[in-house]
């Protein structure tokens, strides 16, 4: 019981702390943002490579 309540203590001052920084480097969380906003969409938009039986001529 007291493991949950202590973790769930420690993620809500790391989760206030973080706010309090992103809210005077306003620049750097920007970029964060973009960061991840950029892994999220080349995870979501990878190139599917033709099957080996499939020559390249057929497909064009």
């Amino acid at each position: 019981m007291f493991s949950a309540l202590g973790l769930r203590t420690v993620f809500e001052i790391v989760l206030v702390g973080f706010v309090f920084w992103s809210v005077f480097n306003e620049d750097k969380f920007i970029a964060f943002e973009k960061r991840i906003a950029s892994y999220i969409r080349r995870r979501r938009l990878k190139v599917v490579k033709p099957s080996a039986g499939v020559s390249q001529k057929a497909v064009q």
